[in-house]
């Protein structure tokens, strides 16, 4: 799969997501193969790119849950990006909070992990999707966390504004990658100051808005006073950011696997609050049972049952063997572990739920 901007698409190339417009109307399913039309109604749309499938790739499939997900993700990322535009611009009657509030009535009141899809993202979209996915991830953690209104409301709008700056920074810059001179990092980072102030400066932003945008950059930079106390809004947005980061589809990088991720928050508990970690694993599925893993042993396997209570201790059934691997034993954990999830697509396994719960049966069979 690969990020299209829109002056590079052409006739024949095939839709590996579905097209929505501004308003969410699908315009083109998932799979479609594009003709001179559809290119040129594409272009129309106002979009940065589309996502294209590669000859060899297989025809996609998407659950209903993750269409909803890819049209609500497009109606926000339009209406973010005119949010931020008209803030940059010093208008009035901005409405960030408007959909801040459209963003908790969506996710605010799910009781259920969900299965959080990443974006591939590049240079010139990052910025929007970003911060979209953080603010999913905040309402998300706050709701984990039984927070008022309020206080998600605050959360949530700061996640969308915290990079307001990096909206600032030229395209030309920004389609330079990582090869950019010192000029260039100058540039952006007077932008990254400049979003800063123009946040600060804005008293249609409420004040505790404003305080965890500020105390989560000083995070970031490291400006922090040591004494610091961090509103939970901060330690919430920091955990969600660091996340995404890590863990987003870039057309330049790899991402790192939430395995890897989580495990990074987990081991920095002097850089991230536990609690919000522990808000992050209630809200998403991570070593949920049909995951496929790699083991210490260099045994691949399948999650067959999730560990609430450690994550990173599922039960695993072995690839080679069939041999049942339950990771939260003690004595199991000492000789083998969880290195991370397979990464290799074509070497992943598909099983229904009905075969997972099979060897589930047969696993606690033996146990007794």
């Amino acid at each position: 799969m690969r990020y299209i901007v829109m002056d590079k698409l052409k006739k024949g190339m095939k839709l590996a997501r579905p097209v929505y417009n501004k308003d969410g109307v699908m315009l083109y399913d998932i799979n479609t193969r594009l003709n001179k039309q559809g290119v040129n109604n594409i272009k129309n749309f106002g979009l940065l790119g589309v996502y294209i499938l590669d000859p060899t790739e297989p025809e996609q499939q998407m659950s209903e849950e993750e269409r909803e997900f890819e049209r609500f993700q497009t109606v926000a990322l339009f209406e973010l990006r005119k949010q931020m535009d008209m803030m940059i611009s010093g208008k009035e009657d901005k409405q960030i909070q408007k959909l801040a509030d459209s963003i908790i009535k969506k996710y605010g009141v799910i009781k259920h992990k969900i299965n959080f899809n990443k974006t591939l993202r590049s240079q010139e979209d990052y910025v929007y999707k970003h911060s979209l996915s953080v603010a999913i991830l905040c309402t998300l953690m706050s709701a984990a966390l039984n927070m008022s209104y309020m206080e998600q409301i605050n959360i949530v709008t700061a996640a969308l504004i915290h990079e307001l700056g990096k909206a600032m920074i030229p395209k030309d810059i920004l389609k330079k990658g990582k090869k950019l001179s010192d000029d260039d990092r100058y540039v952006i980072n007077k932008c990254e100051i400049e979003g800063n102030e123009i946040i600060q400066k804005d008293y249609e932003i409420p004040s505790l808005t404003r305080i965890i945008v500020s105390q989560h950059l000083k995070e970031v930079n490291g400006t922090n006073p040591p004494d610091v106390r961090l509103l939970d809004g901060t330690k919430l947005l920091r955990v969600a950011a660091v996340f995404d980061s890590m863990t987003s589809m870039s057309v330049s990088e790899e991402p790192k696997s939430d395995v890897e991720a989580v495990r990074y928050l987990i081991k920095n508990k002097k850089m991230f609050d536990e609690r919000a970690v522990g808000a992050l694993l209630k809200s998403i599925n991570i070593l949920i049972p049909g995951v496929c893993v790699e083991l210490t042993n260099k045994e691949k396997g399948l999650v067959i049952k999730e560990n609430e209570d450690n994550i990173l201790r599922p039960i695993v059934l072995g690839f080679n063997n069939n041999e049942v691997y339950d990771l939260s034993d003690d004595y199991t954990y000492m000789k083998v572990r969880l290195f991370d999830v397979m990464k290799t697509m074509d070497v992943r396994v598909h099983m229904d739920e009905k075969t997972i719960q099979e060897y589930m049966e047969r696993y606690n069979k033996k146990l007794s």
